[in-house]
């Protein structure tokens, strides 16, 4: 049924001069018989359009390019930030008749179609009719053989619905699974500005069509916009320049894709329709309509600029290709990539910024909902290696479920981050778990961004905004705690994206009554600098694709276990019973970022639920994604919060409990040694990318080792800190521990 499917709408903008035309788009959106379940407006390089639209427009979501400059980088905005099942994109000058969504959602009723697009007719401007050298063959839909210059629908494309090769671009629609399996819009190709470049959805929607086969992508043309055409396109001048950026374009797909893909629906259009065309526009001349000369010599100019401009694509891409032959190469990035093995693509490509060059991918191994493994596959010629998974692995053991749909409540804390935010938050409410609502805990509510995690609570009723202006996570947690209705209590840092099942995966860990918390597999976004890398050899959240469980019943076989919480796994992307923080006094106030200590309050809480008897489950179905800082700078400050957490976290567990005094002795003296081998700090590769003064991996060691020595000193400062707070603050703690 495919009135059930939610729909994302996404319009892209980058001018004022448009904003009439974006105002019309969007209205014609809240008139469709199929309600969108979102509309998202995603501006490119403009923050003063930005803020006219979030201060004008009502129930729309205002995005900024998050990626490179550009359509196509404006449109994976769109599609990361958005939560339906259906995707849908029209074009800023273009507006949907009222069945529109209705029209495009009707094919999809069948499983193999991916993907949908539409129809595009010429709204001319004001008191002008289609000029003379764009002749029209059907009068009843006033199409014509070169509406294609204008983005509109061309003669040639299907009258009834078929399948085709490609979308256009200002109405067209795609199934989400689409962005997932294969990716999303290539940068570098794709319309920047006013440069009249395109085809970045012709070749997403080949792309699609090679590594997911037996699909199918149709063209409805019953789905209509409308699609504006302003003065300037009406002239020679820019048939000129379109038709030279058409095969501009088409030679760069050619480059990704294969010149036989490429260009096979064009080698119909010119073999075929635009000679028919000449000829019936030269039988006009004949018949003494003399206006037909200019059609005639449009229909015969065009294909001519296209191939010069694909001549002259192909030859300046193989002048790149012999310069890049001789320059230095980007060797040491690896592809992060995710794989279902009942759903496995032919070709997974490697794809990363410029200048990236992968020859390897960390490939996570998927059986639907179920992680299976994490392998190291080779990327050859930008697509990767998967000769080695002629076998799939076992299915790791998971917990028997029980129909069981408790309220969850999510918290995000978070302190000038509303870009964070609102990428974390987008990827918890298109989790798979219908009982779900989430609290964003600002803990700088005085800052400019506040305004803007209001407005993001103010456009989902399942999110609550809630001002902390203590600062500190664990108070932000705390706050959040407070505030929680939910049975179950997640906390979220706000630089986590968690996967669309692990909300339900976790949910179903905690059936039994004995676990207190599920923790989560959290991976890497990217591994493409040596800093990520490193970041992730020496203190990567992962713990391996093992389920585990951390309980009382683990003394009997290691007494110090209680004393490793970071084998638990990461407190920033976990599962509670709310009754299990309550009980244990919630976070630590004196630690964790915002604080002087810096980290160590998720480890800490760990460590008093176990040695209070309580249970954790690491569990590796829950999947989730965290952003590693790019940067040398960004890894030995962290590297230098964790050291001061650990040995702040330790401290302070020993002012509550001295008698443990032994065990943590004897944890650190198990522990140091390995912390300062050599290879717990690996070398990056290439010496441009060096950090500073790094001698082998020793400099990221002593960041660490320096961090630990000045735990006890940072802790102090904690405490004297929320003693001072407290002498000007009277108000009742929302909880935390004393």
């Amino acid at each position: 049924m495919t009135s059930s499917l939610t729909v994302s709408v996404i319009v892209c903008a980058y001018t004022d001069r448009r904003w009439g035309d974006t105002r019309d788009a969007v209205a014609s959106l809240d008139a469709q018989t199929h309600r969108p379940a979102e509309v998202l407006l995603v501006i490119d390089t403009n923050p003063p359009l930005a803020e006219r639209a979030r201060a004008e427009l009502r129930g729309v979501r205002v995005l900024e390019n998050e990626q490179r400059r550009g359509l196509s980088g404006a449109r994976n905005t769109g599609v990361e930030n958005s939560c339906g099942d259906i995707v849908a994109f029209l074009d800023d000058d273009a507006q949907a008749r009222p069945d529109w969504l209705e029209r495009l959602l009707g094919p999809y009723a069948d499983p193999d179609v991916v993907a949908v697009g539409g129809a595009a007719r010429p709204q001319w401007p004001l008191g002008r009719d289609r000029p003379s050298w764009l002749p029209a063959l059907d009068d009843h839909t006033d199409t014509g053989p070169l509406d294609w210059v204008l983005g509109c629908t061309y003669t040639g494309l299907p009258t009834q619905l078929a399948e085709v090769r490609n979308l256009m671009g200002c109405n067209m629609s795609f199934r989400r699974s689409v962005f997932d399996r294969i990716g999303g819009f290539t940068m570098g190709i794709g319309r920047l500005g006013t440069l009249p470049l395109g085809c970045e959805e012709t070749e997403l929607c080949i792309r699609a069509r090679q590594l997911l086969p037996g699909t199918h992508i149709l063209f409805e043309p019953a789905a209509v916009v409308s699609h504006r055409v302003t003065a300037d396109r009406m002239s020679w001048s820019y048939l000129r320049r379109r038709s030279w950026a058409e095969g501009v374009s088409k030679a760069a797909i050619a480059r990704l894709i294969g010149a036989d893909d490429a260009l096979s629906s064009e080698r119909r259009y010119v073999t075929r329709i635009l000679p028919a065309a000449f000829v019936r526009e030269l039988g006009h001349v004949a018949l003494g309509h003399a206006s037909a000369a200019a059609g005639a010599l449009a229909l015969a100019s065009a294909p001519l600029l296209s191939a010069a401009g694909y001549l002259s694509g192909m030859a300046r891409h193989r002048r790149s290709r012999r310069d890049a032959a001789t320059g230095p190469v980007s060797t040491g990035a690896t592809f992060v990539g995710e794989l279902d093995v009942r759903h496995r693509p032919t070709t997974l490509p490697a794809r990363g910024p410029a200048g990236v060059v992968y020859h390897h991918a960390q490939v996570l191994l998927r059986d639907g909902r179920r992680t299976l493994d994490i392998v190291r596959l080779p990327v050859v010629d930008g697509v990767v290696d998967q000769s080695a998974l002629a076998h799939s692995p076992a299915a790791p053991s998971s917990p028997g479920s029980r129909p069981w749909v408790p309220r969850v409540t999510v918290v995000v804390p978070t302190a000038d981050r509303p870009d964070a935010v609102r990428k974390c938050v987008k990827f918890l409410l298109c989790s798979d778990y219908p009982k779900l609502d989430v609290i964003v805990v600002d803990n700088r509510p005085a800052s400019p961004d506040a305004g803007a995690l209001r407005e993001l609570a103010d456009g989902d009723a399942r999110i609550r905004y809630i001002a902390e202006p203590r600062p500190g996570v664990s108070r932000a947690r705390n706050t959040g705690l407070a505030a929680a209705t939910g049975e179950l209590v997640g906390f979220v840092d706000d630089d986590i994206e968690v996967d669309r099942w692990w909300l339900a995966n976790l949910v179903a860990e905690l059936v039994e009554d004995r676990i207190d918390c599920a923790t989560s597999l959290v991976l890497p976004t990217r591994l493409d600098t040596p800093a990520q890398q490193t970041f992730e050899a020496m203190k990567g959240f992962g713990q391996g694709t093992r389920r585990q469980v951390f309980g009382p019943e683990l003394a009997a076989v290691d007494p110090l276990y209680s004393f490793a919480p970071g084998r638990f796994g990461p407190g920033g992307c976990a599962l509670w019973r709310r009754s299990s923080v309550q009980r244990l006094g919630g976070f630590d106030t004196l630690l964790g970022p915002g604080t002087p200590s810096r980290a160590g309050e998720d480890l800490e809480l760990f460590l008093r639920l176990a040695r209070s008897g309580g249970s954790v489950v690491y569990a590796p179905n829950g999947v989730a994604w965290h952003d590693h800082g790019a940067e040398w700078s960004e890894l030995r400050d962290r590297l230098r919060a964790y050291g001061i957490g650990l040995s702040a976290m330790f401290l302070r567990h020993l002012g509550h409990k001295p008698g443990d005094s032994a065990m943590v002795a004897a944890m650190v003296a198990r522990r140091l040694p390995g912390m300062l081998a050599p290879q717990s700090a690996p070398a990056p590769s290439g010496n441009s990318t060096s950090p500073p003064g790094r001698v082998g991996g020793k400099r990221l060691v002593l960041d660490e080792v320096l961090g630990l020595a000045a735990g006890p000193v940072a802790l102090a400062r904690s405490a004297w800190r929320a003693h001072r707070m407290t002498a000007v603050d009277t108000r009742p703690s929302a909880g935390g521990h004393p």
